[in-house]
């Protein structure tokens, strides 16, 4: 018996590079993850930045159904076989009482190894629902020590990784200060973080709005106690975390944004609803709603981005609608 435990507790032990997907929370945790690793003596490789030979990867192993950001997280997973020992995919079903993720997240696991299953895909995961298992800490911890460590070099490990997304978010934070006292037009791009932080999804967004003059807000980037806080005062049925954030944030920044970018990944269940209800609640801010999905170019976009920003120079050159 003793032997068993032993055993349950290294399973990771012989593990020597851990393999992260560059997709979902990896725009979230990513730093935190990294920092972990590396200081439980992990080697880490990361996937490619998102591009369009992982998102055909991905949804070549995806049911149609599924949205696009699980198409790209399987194209990820796929595009590290063969580079590491395992691949780390967590099950984080919500980290704080009160709190859910998207069930995707808490699935993701089970969906991956199903999916990898004929691969021979080796997998770590860390396994938390705040709901039933307490504070994530402990997650944590007991994930260190399957590779082989003691409790003390595990909880070490976390505490340094806990300090590097720390640092990581006060570093964005900063950034978003300046960003906000900045000339020009200012548009708080709303959309989660696995959206708005990607190259292939939201970066492309990113880029033309900036080369139109656009100082552009992350809600990711906003104090995100402050902003859950908010949206409580706003709605007291919305299940999700990140919902709550970008509610929130929107709430926090309308005296300071001129416009909002509001960007889901078709066909997201939670911003359906979600999206919705902002739509139906902020009035005195212009919103474009943009809905992405497997596609190649951005003239498209491009056009809609730039008709939403002529209109918001519209508004407040004394157009209609114009901003108090």
């Amino acid at each position: 018996m003793a032997l068993d435990f032993i055993k349950e507790f290294h399973e990771y032990a012989d593990i020597k590079t851990v393999g992260i997907p560059r997709a979902l929370q990896y725009y979230r945790y990513g730093r935190m993850w990294i920092e972990f690793f590396a200081s439980l003596g992990v080697n880490v490789v990361l996937s490619e930045e998102t591009n369009k030979d992982i998102v055909a990867s991905g949804v070549s192993r995806s049911i149609d159904e599924a949205c696009y950001s699980l198409k790209v997280y399987l194209g990820h997973v796929a595009s590290l076989i063969g580079r590491c020992d395992a691949i780390f995919v967590p099950r984080i079903a919500g980290y704080k009482i009160r709190t859910k993720f998207c069930t995707r997240f808490e699935a993701l696991y089970d969906t991956v190894a199903t999916i990898f299953s004929d691969d021979g895909v080796r997998l770590v995961t860390l396994s938390h629902d705040a709901e039933s298992e307490g504070d994530i800490d402990e997650a944590y911890i007991e994930l260190g020590m399957k590779f082989g460590k003691t409790r003390g070099e595990a909880k070490k490990a976390y505490s340094a990784a806990v300090k590097a997304q720390a640092q990581a978010a006060k570093s964005e934070a900063k950034a978003q200060k300046t960003a906000l006292g900045e000339d020009g037009i200012k548009l708080l791009f709303a959309a989660h973080p696995y959206i708005a932080h990607d190259p292939y999804i939201g970066g492309q967004t990113v880029k033309i709005l900036r080369r139109l003059g656009c100082s552009v807000l992350y809600v990711d980037s906003a104090d995100p106690d402050a902003a859950v806080k908010r949206s409580h005062a706003m709605v007291h049925t919305l299940p999700w975390l990140e919902s709550r954030e970008i509610l929130g944030t929107i709430d926090l920044y309308r005296k300071k944004a001129d416009g909002i970018i509001l960007m889901s990944a078709y066909p997201c269940c939670a911003d359906s609803m979600a999206n919705e209800y902002i739509i139906r609640t902020v009035k005195d801010l212009p919103i474009l709603q943009v809905t992405v999905d497997v596609q190649d170019g951005t003239a498209g976009l491009e056009t809609r981005l730039e008709s939403f920003v002529d209109i918001i120079k519209f508004r407040e050159n004394g157009g209609y609608g114009k901003k108090e």
